[in-house]
């Protein structure tokens, strides 16, 4: 039999873990015209999240369209994806491309290519043109084609706070420019870095302020992520204690995530177990910390001594207390205002991330081998 633990993908059907009351929001929401703001702290699957509400929406007769600002290096390649994957949600294009491009795209340049499967695909050039002309059709594009076709077309915009990368405010300004006049679009704008996004809605001086609803996406409940970890062992024939779902949730921090990867290594590792314990628990996040370790000490290589104190002892008080006087007194930190400044440089790589009061780890994996250091 397959591990039926999935991490470090998109997943569907019964690998999807208890975002129903999510998914029924999101597509509901997005069925009439609205522009939604959500925001994710990473690995707490967002990304499936949104795949699965998409597939609902298909299959209600709906075009959607999935753009990724990750991969985008510049406003001009963000907006020939963007072009690209709104294309493709419109479905028909490949056999009508003339006349597609003469009718909502007639300043821009035409590539027909094909898919893996061999079907005819378009996408387009903007390099020869302004970039406040391309902004124009570029951005019209997904509204055009829903009034065309008389359907409705949700767009999502994936790790938008990376469009300030591009060209800042330029493009925020011009894509609202355009979406704000959409009737027949909804757009769900998603994001990592949770505290990015809100600022963009937030602050008055952004080109985004008030242009939507804020949604954030928090950690499935415990007893809930507990239930579908326990049935996934059980029907694979692996009954785990309550002790051991315990220690799942507690190492992982119930982060959907880790809770899968620890889950996954438990289940692959102990084979010829009958029932599975708190001390697999241990073992299988033994086997996951030595594999990691190369990654980790090419982190900890990278900080300063000051850093790498801090760090510890962020592990060490679950991010809480730093810069307290017993906490620096304690730990020999010197100074708030050096902790401080750890902390701001730890924040900016990627580390940690300020949360609800407190510090916390971006990596949950990376804070338990940190643990064992000390």
């Amino acid at each position: 039999m397959s591990n039926p633990f999935k991490y470090g993908t998109v997943v569907s059907g019964e690998d999807f873990a208890n975002r129903d009351k999510e998914l029924r929001e999101l597509a509901n929401r997005l069925k009439e015209t609205v522009r939604i703001f959500l925001a994710a702290p990473r690995r707490y699957g967002k990304t499936s999240l949104i795949k699965n509400v998409l597939g609902v929406l298909q299959k209600e007769g709906m075009l959607t369209a999935y753009v990724d600002l990750y991969w985008a290096t510049s406003s001009r390649e963000f907006m020939e994806l963007y072009l690209s994957n709104v294309i493709r949600g419109s479905r028909s294009v490949a056999r009508r491309a003339a006349g597609f491009i003469r009718d909502f795209l007639p300043r821009l340049r035409p590539r027909l290519g094909f898919d893996p499967s061999g079907n005819p695909e378009l996408s387009l050039d903007v390099s020869r043109e302004t970039p406040a002309e391309a902004a124009e059709e570029v951005f019209n594009l997904a509204e055009q084609i829903a009034k065309a076709q008389g359907k409705r077309f949700v767009v999502v915009l994936d790790e938008f706070q990376e469009i300030v990368k591009l060209d800042g405010e330029a493009l925020e300004r011009q894509i609202r420019a355009a979406i704000q006049h959409h009737k027949n679009v909804s757009y769900l704008f998603a994001g990592s870095k949770s505290h990015m996004l809100i600022d963009m809605v937030s602050e008055q001086t952004r080109p985004f302020y008030q242009m939507g609803t804020l949604m954030t996406l928090d950690k499935i409940p415990k007893e809930e992520f507990s239930s579908f970890i326990t049935a996934k062992f059980v029907k694979s024939g692996k009954p785990l204690s309550p002790a051991a779902v315990n220690r799942i949730i507690m190492e992982s921090e119930n982060v959907p995530h880790y809770v899968q990867l620890l889950s996954f290594y438990l289940w692959d590792h102990f084979q010829g177990v009958s029932q599975l314990e708190e001390a697999h628990v241990a073992e299988a996040l033994s086997i996951i910390l030595r594999g990691q370790e190369p990654a980790y000490l090419t982190i900890w290589e990278g900080l300063t001594l000051h850093q790498r104190k801090t760090v510890k002892v962020a592990a060490l008080l679950k991010g809480r207390l730093l810069t307290a006087k017993e906490t620096i007194y304690r730990f020999h930190l010197e100074s708030a205002s050096n902790v401080a400044k750890s902390l701001r440089a730890l924040c900016s790589k990627g580390i940690l991330r300020r949360e609800k009061g407190a510090y916390v780890f971006e990596d949950v994996l990376f804070c338990r081998w940190l643990e064992k250091l000390t």
